[in-house]
């Protein structure tokens, strides 16, 4: 039996993205469950990812595919780009993090294969690994950057506006009912699109007769902490990174509050020491009407819950 084609959807979404500030990009994203960010990459640094992908021979070589993002030095500065962030302000507020980057190459199927797409799903619920907790966060976006121009023959996005606040859906079952609401969107080498984790989409099928490249990142809002641990950054990648993204990429397992407290009280701090301060400051803070004091004392009530667990 031959497999069915899904049809990409004939509606190219087109918006003004250039002309948006935040206020925009946040009502945007509320109403859509998905952004476009153009450009974050310029063409001299597209080109200069696409050389360092060949010269490391990226495309073919069987690796993870975290490892290979970490691999290349110019995928990184995707993490905390200027123009990415921003608009991740717009959504999440000033407090987030990056759990997780990957590079990805998708061939092209033989020349004459009419152009496709995958079955409409959403990113959470389905294909993670027992024990991999990594996208069980409560609010988290993906982000795909695109470092070629997009057509229908390559591998284009579809997105469905709006089905984010399809509360009735259930993550892995078929949501092709869907598909007359999916437009297509036909970025730029460079441009980002930001997508929810419950916004309905598909990848396309690569016909184009040449392999698509793609970095992605993963972003959480601080306080959606993972329900299990996720493993963190490799510590080189951390310690060689300028200070703005290096905020972005450490301490993954604290939410908010754990992250506010000083890293050598998360390690060294025992349990029992941790509760008796945290209890003494809260109720000092309380007694005195110092906000800063309590805070202070949820923070390390907070990194007492996490060395707990």
């Amino acid at each position: 039996m031959e497999p069915l084609v899904m049809e990409i959807p004939k509606k190219v979404f087109q918006h003004a993205w250039d002309d948006m500030d935040e206020a925009q990009q946040r009502l945007f994203f509320s109403k859509n469950g998905f952004l476009v960010v153009p450009e974050i990459f310029s063409a001299a640094e597209v080109a200069a990812m696409h050389k360092e992908i060949e010269s490391l021979g990226l495309e073919d070589k069987n690796i993870d595919m975290s490892e290979a993002f970490c691999r290349a030095s110019t995928f990184a500065p995707m993490i905390d780009n200027p123009k990415l962030t921003s608009a991740l302000k717009s959504i999440f507020g000033p407090e987030f993090v990056c759990f997780k980057g990957a590079y990805v190459p998708k061939k092209s199927k033989a020349k004459g294969v009419p152009p496709q797409r995958t079955a409409l799903h959403v990113d959470y619920g389905i294909l993670e690994p027992e024990g991999d907790y990594r996208n069980s966060s409560a609010l988290w976006v993906n982000v795909i950057c695109y470092l070629s121009d997009m057509t229908l023959e390559h591998a284009p996005l579809s997105i469905v506006p709006g089905s984010h606040t399809r509360y009735d859906l259930q993550p892995a079952s078929d949501m092709e009912m869907l598909k007359e609401e999916a437009v297509t969107l036909l970025t730029k080498a460079g441009d980002a699109v930001i997508f929810l984790h419950n916004t309905v989409h598909a990848g396309g099928v690569n016909v184009s007769g040449y392999t698509q490249h793609m970095v992605f990142c993963s972003y959480r809002a601080s306080w959606a902490r993972h329900i299990g641990h996720v493993r963190e950054w490799p510590k080189a990648f951390v310690d060689s990174a300028p200070p703005s993204r290096r905020r972005l990429i450490s301490d993954l397992n604290f939410g908010a509050l754990e992250r506010g407290a000083p890293v050598f009280v998360h390690r060294y701090f025992p349990p029992f020491l941790l509760k008796k301060v945290s209890e003494l400051l809260s109720t000092v803070g309380g007694l005195l009407g110092s906000p800063k004091i309590k805070k202070l004392g949820d923070r390390l009530w907070a990194a007492h819950s996490a060395r707990k667990s």
